[in-house]
């Protein structure tokens, strides 16, 4: 899962006497560059009641937050940079639970790293946020915002090292995380007397376990065909595998975004231009569309409002609800937002976009469809048998498909050909 999962059990009584300081331990799969021992804090808006002017440390031994922070929400972090075997893991247990035996005054045995032993050096990052007594229960829905809140100060500070120290490594998130630690104490007390447990984000990396098997390789080989000769969907459909990654995988919500937008104008477009393709057949010519595709006259947006719906039907109006309306606040909109203004997305927008996106496709889908008599290439090429099959339409494509002049291992060829015809006139 990519959200924070549900922690194990509790170890000791749930801690709830006032405010508590709630930890969170994650071990980075790549290293960040602040030196061992940093510490960066970051005030919240509003206040937490309960706390009566007392002093605030977020860290044993640390400093104390300045006068002006008190009695204020807050997520600071501290940096620890830690030598780790080779043979270590991908959970990167021991160097949590190093951290975990400092911070807690509970040493784990002493480990001999050998010469040739020590691979490199883990970043393990310690969390620490208040939470007023207002708010501790559920206990699971509790971690999850704590958590969400301490990893989006990390990912602005992961972002921000790079321009300052400039490296290829992703910028953390927590969809990189398999596990985290998480430690309770109250504001006056030690995690001696607090709770700790363990929360599981996303499952780490596995070896390949699975090999195409005889149906998935003919389905390759379909693929790697369309593809070859010429085939738009597949492109399309590259977009949103690479948005599902982004997403699940490398927890990138702005490429995640971005991907997803592609992959819904790709599909738009394509489509449009299918059915211009095949209007244009008996009189063949790229008038047409090189005066829709004409960006001078408007883009994406402009055909949406007049070239869909008098071919496909449906609702086309983007501000009635429905999976027109969808795409364009949740994956258009957010889009721009992304690409013009630098936004970074939030989990659920995130989501919401990769679901609008597909919702999208499968409104397409289900309307060319209905249109078969009229685009027969177009929805044979977009839908193939099992689609029509589904969906209804395919006795009158195969009918059309009886006609001994139709040859459908030419279709995609001749589409591309006149595809760029009009790019080029559009040029």
């Amino acid at each position: 899962m990519n959200q924070p999962g549900n922690p194990d059990a509790a170890e000791g009584e749930q801690v709830t006497a006032g405010p508590l300081l709630l930890t969170f331990l994650v071990a980075l799969p790549y290293p960040c560059p602040l030196p061992h021992g940093a510490v960066i804090t970051k005030m919240l808006p509003g206040t937490v009641g309960g706390l009566d002017g007392m002093e605030m440390r977020p860290f044993a031994g640390g400093p104390v937050l300045s006068s002006a922070a008190q009695e204020r929400p807050f997520v600071s972090l501290k940096f620890w940079q830690l030598r780790e075997r080779q043979s270590e893991g991908s959970l990167h247990l021991a160097a949590l639970t190093q951290v975990c035996a400092e911070i807690t005054g509970k040493p784990l045995p002493e480990e001999d790293l050998a010469d040739g032993a020590v691979d490199g050096y883990r970043t393990v990052v310690e969390m620490v946020t208040i939470q007023g007594a207002d708010r501790l229960d559920p206990q699971e829905e509790v971690l999850r915002e704590t958590f969400a809140r301490c990893f989006d100060v990390l990912t602005d500070v992961s972002s921000m090292a790079r321009l300052v120290l400039p490296h290829s490594n992703p910028v953390a998130a927590p969809e990189q995380i398999a596990v985290a630690l998480w430690l309770a104490r109250t504001v006056v007390g030690s995690y001696a007397d607090g709770a700790m447990g363990v929360m599981p984000l996303t499952p780490p990396s596995s070896p390949l376990a699975d090999t195409l098997d005889e149906d998935q390789l003919t389905r390759l080989d379909v693929h790697l065909q369309r593809l070859w000769d010429g085939s738009p969907l597949e492109l399309a459909m590259e977009r949103a595998t690479e948005a599902r990654r982004a997403f699940r995988r490398d927890g990138d919500y702005r490429n995640a975004v971005v991907q997803a937008a592609m992959f819904a104008e790709i599909v738009l477009t394509s489509t449009l231009s299918l059915m211009l393709w095949e209007e244009q057949l008996e009189a063949p010519s790229v008038e047409q569309a090189v005066a829709v595709f004409d960006f001078s006259r408007g883009g994406l947006a402009s055909r949406v409002k007049t070239e869909y719906a008098p071919r496909l039907g449906g609702d086309w109006n983007r501000t009635l609800p429905g999976p027109v309306h969808d795409w364009t606040h949740a994956v258009a909109a957010l889009r721009n937002r992304v690409v013009h203004r630098g936004y970074r997305p939030t989990y659920q927008e995130t989501e919401d976009a990769l679901a609008a996106a597909d919702a999208l496709l499968d409104f397409i889908k289900t309307r060319l469809a209905q249109r078969v008599a009229r685009y027969p290439r177009t929805a044979l090429l977009t839908l193939g048998d099992p689609g029509l099959r589904r969906l209804g339409g395919w006795a009158r494509a195969s009918a059309y498909l009886e006609d001994p002049q139709q040859v459908p291992d030419l279709w995609f060829a001749e589409f591309t050909a006149w595809r760029e015809a009009v790019d080029a006139r559009l040029t």
